[in-house]
């Protein structure tokens, strides 16, 4: 217990007795320190050497106004994901006054009154012309007409008044048919013409058949065809011409202008052969003149159409041809000037006269290759029309066109 009072109490009252002692007596005062101004840092060392500011601009007297913020963001110009557009075409019209955008009026100097804008032409419709329908609605007639004067051969009709029946009712029939075709399918550009053209030289391949046959036949001998067949070759010529128009107008669609080309090759090739046949064969000059006409014929044809898949000539080409057929055959006629008082035969200069013929033609056609129709010509205007009418004790056959 003694021990406990020791160690425990003693060490407090130590303390307190320290700290009573300590108030009786005041702290000494002590002498002022003098003031010393504190120092300032030291400057830190720059990791790159200090640039000067550039002079500012003087301040206005007011504060001025914050920037407004924009409500978005402006986007970057992006490449063009397609390479520049080519000019329109036609190109611009260069002016005085700079390019002027197609299809606007030219503006003229000063003073000077504006051209005026030339209307831009139509483009062509791939549908047939009223021209070619009413090319297909002539030939069609004289078709239907052909086909019933056939089927009274086939019939040893007699009868007037019955064997008009036919060819009157299928004369009629086949424009209405067309008609209705053409109502229900209307035809493409070309095709029309081409049927007509088709049907035409067909039907002139068969008669020009059966006068061979009647020529080399002896001219109506024993071995000559009759009526009945003459017709039938006829009619299946036409229709033969007919079908193989049709194909070509649909698989290539000719210009009308084409088709005028290679009729009017049948013809020229028909007439130098004729005059050729009738000079050069030795013996009866009538079945030279039938079997070389009929050679031309079909080589008119053949050479015609295959210049028509590469050239297409303008009516006023095709005028020009047949006056340079006419004008080469005439101006060889004083050929026969040379043969007073000769022992040679004066029929070959026939021969002369197809040279001739053929040659004015060429140059015809060399002189105007590259002249073209006015506007406004129509689409379908052969070189020549042929009419046929009755007269009495037979009929008549006339040609006109515009030369």
């Amino acid at each position: 217990m003694r021990r406990w009072l020791v160690g425990g109490v003693l060490p407090f009252a130590c303390v307190a007795w320290s700290s009573l002692a300590a108030s009786q007596y005041p702290p000494q005062p002590q002498a002022p320190q003098p003031y010393s101004p504190p120092q300032p840092y030291p400057p830190q060392q720059q990791p790159y050497p200090q640039q000067p500011y550039p002079p500012q601009p003087p301040q206005p007297p007011y504060p001025a106004p914050p920037p407004q913020a924009q409500p978005y963001a402006q986007p970057q110009p992006q490449p063009q994901p397609y390479p520049q557009q080519p000019q329109p075409y036609p190109p611009p019209i260069p002016t005085p006054y700079g390019p002027t955008p197609y299809g606007q009026p030219i503006p003229a100097p000063y003073g000077q009154p504006a051209p005026p804008l030339q209307p831009l032409a139509p483009a062509p419709s791939r549908y047939r012309s009223g021209g070619e329908m009413a090319y297909l609605y002539g030939v069609g007639f004289a078709y239907g007409v052909g086909s019933g004067i056939w089927i009274d051969a086939l019939a040893k009709e007699s009868d007037p008044g019955i064997a008009f029946i036919a060819p009157l009712l299928l004369g009629a029939a086949v424009p209405v048919a067309v008609y209705a075709w053409d109502y229900n399918q209307e035809f493409d550009r070309g095709v029309p013409s081409s049927i007509a053209t088709g049907l035409l030289l067909g039907g002139i391949e068969g008669t020009a058949i059966d006068g061979l046959q009647w020529q080399l036949s002896g001219n109506d001998g024993p071995n000559s065809w009759t009526f009945r067949t003459w017709t039938t070759v006829t009619f299946l010529g036409a229709t033969a011409g007919g079908i193989g128009g049709y194909l070509f107008g649909e698989a290539i669609q000719p210009d009308p202008r084409s088709l005028g080309l290679i009729s009017s090759g049948a013809g020229w090739g028909a007439a130098a052969g004729i005059l050729f046949g009738s000079g050069v064969v030795g013996g009866d000059w009538k079945d030279g003149a039938a079997v070389w006409g009929f050679t031309g014929y079909n080589a008119g044809i053949l050479a015609a159409g295959v210049v028509s898949t590469v050239y297409v000539p303008s009516w006023q080409t095709l005028k020009y041809m047949w006056l340079g057929d006419v004008l080469g055959t005439l101006a060889t006629t004083p050929v026969y000037f040379f043969y007073i008082g000769s022992d040679a035969e004066p029929r070959h200069g026939l021969i002369a006269n197809a040279v001739g013929g053929l040659a004015g033609l060429s140059l015809a056609a060399a002189l105007t290759a590259n002249m073209t129709d006015s506007p406004g010509t129509a689409s379908w205007a052969p070189p020549f029309q042929v009419s046929v009418s009755p007269s009495p004790g037979g009929g008549q056959v006339m040609a006109f066109g515009q030369w």
